[in-house]
């Protein structure tokens, strides 16, 4: 068991140094889907994680177990107002606000301009014969559904673009102790503009309401129902999540595409299908790899009870895979029986992008399929030579560069 531990705590301090998580992934199911880390539990088991995210005893706040949260910037303090940092009944009234926003007339309604914004962005690729699925489409999608939630006009996406990037690289530098002064005044007079960007959005609204988020969320402010700084990280959420969770999963997919060319042949046949291909590719790779809960009261999980004042570390990957809840679990295959998975985490912080995360996906997927038609669409990268992103929390990959000649071209050549 302690070669396991130190296995898996190398995995997550050096996640680009593990060549092959799903053998990791399946030693832990196998024996110990509850292994004790010390302060922290890592809890890889389906069943066990959906009993930890259900106990009442959890909670997303690690103050709450007298831990410190991270982050020296203006931007990582607006971070712990966003509505997945929340806990009870907070949780429960910021929700709430957010929930018609996502709702399925809604989400009908912004259908058309996601599946636009997929084809624009491929159109130019396509016609290039090479691009990097990663920066050229996986990184401007998720912003292109930010702005159609927010109802932000196409034309500032590239502006949007920029500060969802600032929020991204906010989130994931390791500031701490050793934070460099000059660093976080660069960060923080970007976030400013940022901030100044969505008060203009919102007195805009003020002014002519629409159906969009950035309206409810001013007229809930207007009312009471929100302050500025609540407001201010619902944007940020919509921005951070997107760019990282629905960019791994984009990348992850389309890699599932490539690799077995099967599937682009079954969705030009069968287009409905590309929403449970994008499913699938998000269950198996998993782009949000773990999440995290302090625990505070006794929790009983897999014969094993974690003493309240410990941090359950959820490792989703591990439990995606887990051979009790799925049938050949590291197959590649979306006519399961069972597709619910914890790609989109369960319960109470379940997703609220799920279903755009899926529409946006499938819709890249129809794309590059029908591309598939005229184009031959190839990666040079093998399993051996993918580059991982480096990044424990999100499991996705650096580049993925598709090169598509015409098919009568790649013939000459």
């Amino acid at each position: 068991m302690d070669t396991l531990r130190h296995e898996l705590t190398r995995f997550i301090q050096q996640p680009a140094a593990q060549q092959d998580p799903p053998a990791l992934y399946r030693r832990l199911l196998a024996e110990a889907p509850v292994l004790d880390l010390g302060r922290v539990h890592v809890v890889s088991g389906h069943e066990e994680i959906v009993t930890v995210l259900m106990h009442p005893g959890t909670a997303v706040d690690p103050t709450a177990v007298g831990l410190p949260r991270a982050g020296a910037t203006a931007l990582s303090r607006i971070v712990d107002r966003m509505l997945p940092m929340r806990d009870g009944a907070d949780h429960t009234r910021l929700k709430r606000l957010a929930t018609t926003a996502f709702g399925a007339r809604r989400l009908e309604q912004m259908r058309p301009r996601i599946e636009a914004a997929a084809d624009r962005l491929l159109a130019p690729l396509l016609a290039a014969g090479t691009f990097d699925v990663v920066a050229d489409l996986a990184v401007p999608l998720p912003v292109a559904v930010s702005c159609a939630i927010l109802d932000i006009p196409d034309t500032e996406q590239d502006r949007v673009t920029g500060w969802a990037r600032l929020v991204s690289q906010s989130l994931l530098d390791d500031f701490g102790d050793r934070a460099a002064p000059d660093r976080i005044a660069e960060l923080d007079a970007g976030f400013e503009e940022f901030r100044d960007y969505v008060e203009e959005l919102c007195a805009a609204r003020a002014a002519a309401p629409g159906d969009d988020l950035i309206s409810r969320l001013a007229a809930a402010r207007a009312d009471g129902r929100l302050d500025d700084e609540d407001l201010l990280a619902f944007v940020v959420m919509l921005l951070a999540n997107g760019l990282e969770t629905l960019t791994s999963g984009l990348a992850l997919a389309v890699w599932e595409l490539l690799s077995s060319p099967a599937l682009a042949d079954r969705i030009r046949e069968q287009p409905d299908c590309a929403q449970a291909v994008f499913d699938e590719a998000q269950r198996l790779g998993s782009p949000v790899r773990a999440s995290a809960r302090a625990l505070t009261r006794d929790v009983a999980v897999g014969g094993t009870v974690i003493p309240a004042g410990r941090v359950a570390l959820l490792l989703y990957a591990a439990a995606n895979r887990d051979p009790r809840r799925y049938a050949d679990p590291d197959r590649f295959d979306p006519d399961r029986a069972e597709l619910r998975h914890l790609a989109f985490g369960h319960g109470p912080h379940h997703c609220l992008g799920a279903p755009l995360s899926l529409m946006a996906g499938a819709a890249v997927l129809r794309g590059l399929a029908e591309a598939g038609r005229s184009r031959a669409l190839s990666t040079p990268l093998t399993p051996a030579t993918l580059r991982p992103s480096g990044q424990f929390v999100f499991g996705g990959m650096r580049e993925l560069p598709l090169r598509c000649p015409r098919r009568d071209a790649a013939v000459a050549a």
